[in-house]
């Protein structure tokens, strides 16, 4: 069952990547080569994949899950519940818990952890992955406390964190879509958490949420613009700076 489901998962993983680039060619938000960044962006994800790795696999392991299991699960208040709903209801509770996360790594006392995800100039499907190692441990723990508090399988816990990688694939997708503002009020789109990327200080301090965009909406930090869209996000990191950036420190 895991493996089936493992490698079920990762194959959409690949198509649907294949899919947003396809379609980011065809239907950009904004005109840049991506090629333009690609060695620095190739070196940066493949060590920031190998950490994301890593940290999956310390997290789901036997002794962490039965610690965060034993802490937060819900147990049988929630025996009678539909799996599909406990699924819905995990990842409502981990996405809550990201968006506060989010906010939490903007403080000045935390940036440093942050900042090296927001060096990205050109934003597209694959240069969500750019992360520092400090910053991936923590936004995954909420969601993996959602998880077990609903007590979902081993088996669905690890489809659910490639589930999360698309996620990341389609919030920093560089497409103009049609229906992105509207999406919005209830979704994070690319349109809605690029203004989040944006260096404008009129802009600081929105958009936050990673799945869902009413957690924004509800405490007065959603931005539905498309006056900055196009504006300069990011900023050139040396080579000298980027073990440091990398790290989160």
């Amino acid at each position: 069952m895991f493996d089936y489901l493992q490698y079920l998962s990762v194959l959409f993983l690949i198509l649907f990547g294949m899919i947003i680039h396809k379609y980011e060619d065809k239907y950009p938000l904004e005109k840049f080569k991506r090629l333009k960044t690609f060695k620095f962006d190739m070196i940066s994800i493949m060590i920031s994949t190998l950490f994301v790795l890593f940290i999956l696999d310390f997290l789901l392991n036997e002794n962490i899950i039965s610690f965060i299991n034993n802490t937060f699960s819900l147990g049988e208040s929630i025996s009678e519940w539909p799996s599909y709903m406990c699924l819905i209801m995990a990842l409502i509770v981990g996405d809550f818990g990201y968006y506060l996360t989010h906010r939490f790594l903007h403080l000045r006392q935390m940036w440093n952890t942050h900042q090296f995800h927001h060096s990205t100039i050109n934003i597209y499907w694959f240069s969500g992955l750019r992360t520092s190692f400090i910053n991936s441990l923590l936004i995954r723990i909420p969601y993996l406390i959602g998880l077990q508090m609903f007590e979902i399988s081993y088996e669905i816990v690890s489809a659910a964190g490639i589930f999360l990688l698309v996620i990341n694939f389609w919030i920093h997708s560089n497409l103009n879509l049609k229906y992105d503002k509207l999406l919005s009020y209830i979704f994070i789109t690319p349109n809605f958490h690029r203004l989040h990327h944006v260096n404008d200080e009129q802009v600081a301090g929105c958009n936050f949420g990673n799945i869902f965009s009413v957690w924004d909406h509800i405490f007065g930090t959603a931005l539905i613009s498309d006056d900055w869209k196009k504006s300069p996000k990011g900023e050139y990191i040396s080579w000298k700076k980027f073990p440091r950036r990398i790290i989160g420190f």
